[in-house]
């Protein structure tokens, strides 16, 4: 039984370290978990080492996307792969067989690729041709979870497979761990980031709002601003998808893990009693 899909931002600002000690303790105590991370700073750094400057859009509807050509598409392959591998390597020396999982060759993550993107400029909408983001279609559980019945511990980047071509896409690494968790029955979704959670006055860490339930959903994403707004559809997609518990919370306190799991961050879910053992 897999007890929970935990996503780790890869923005600056979050530091994985913190969690994956904790993920290491309770994954040593017979919790069976799946990594899921974001490869965002990497890619920054890389694409400007070679002069190109990332190009992050905002749709009409409010939602923030990096956009990916050709060329940023080869580059983001290669970030989100170093960071897997990277993160494969501490889990390791902390004495957890973690395994890197690349959801375009083996086609763990299945994805329809959006060609062009919808940005909304001012009062004007302008459409971006060229683009190698997916929207995600299926997951494919069986190496995931053979990989965590052999006792593995399966790390997952942001990539995904084309469904007519099989060429790699990037996707967003919230709504990929909502996905893996519905799809291999997870108790929880924890997303994890550089915020202590969904709040009322993104400039107010104390304004943390505590607990969404279903019929709050529309006004949590109406107070939910730039990539917050991806991570409450994320949570969504999850509890619709049999997931019982989404939690977002904050990677750079102690243990982040466990204090998701005891209260911390933003806890949604579709009724106020759940039965997630911490």
């Amino acid at each position: 039984m897999i007890k929970g899909v935990v996503k780790i931002g890869g923005a600056l600002g979050n530091n994985p370290q913190p969690l994956l000690k904790d993920l290491a303790g309770r994954f040593k105590e017979g919790e069976r978990w799946i990594l899921v991370h974001g490869a965002s700073a990497t890619m920054d750094l890389l694409c400007r080492s070679i002069g190109i400057e990332p190009r992050y859009v905002t749709s009409p509807s409010g939602y923030r996307s990096r956009f990916v050509g050709d060329v940023e598409m080869s580059l983001f392959e290669s970030a989100a792969l170093s960071v897997t591998a990277r993160t494969c390597f501490s889990l390791c020396r902390l004495g957890v067989p973690a395994a890197a999982c690349d959801p375009v060759s083996e086609r763990i993550i299945e994805a329809v690729t959006k060609k062009y993107l919808r940005e909304k400029v001012q009062n004007r909408v302008k459409i971006l041709r060229g683009n190698r983001s997916g929207t995600i279609r299926n997951v494919r559980t069986e190496l995931i979870l053979d990989l965590a019945e052999r006792g593995f511990l399966p790390v997952i980047p942001p990539l995904a497979a084309d469904l007519e071509t099989f060429e790699a896409v990037n996707v967003d690494g919230d709504r990929a761990a909502a996905f893996i968790a519905s799809a291999v029955g997870a108790e929880v979704l924890i997303l994890l980031s550089n915020v202590p959670g969904l709040m009322q006055d993104p400039s107010d860490p104390d304004s943390v709002i505590r607990q969404v339930e279903g019929d709050e959903f529309e006004t949590a994403s109406e107070v939910a601003q730039g990539n917050m707004k991806r991570k409450v559809l994320a949570c969504r997609e999850a509890l619709d998808g049999g997931v019982e518990l989404s939690i977002i919370s904050d990677s750079r306190v102690d243990n982040p893990l466990t204090a998701a799991l005891t209260g911390g961050g933003t806890r949604l879910c579709k009724a106020r009693s759940t039965g997630i053992a911490v």
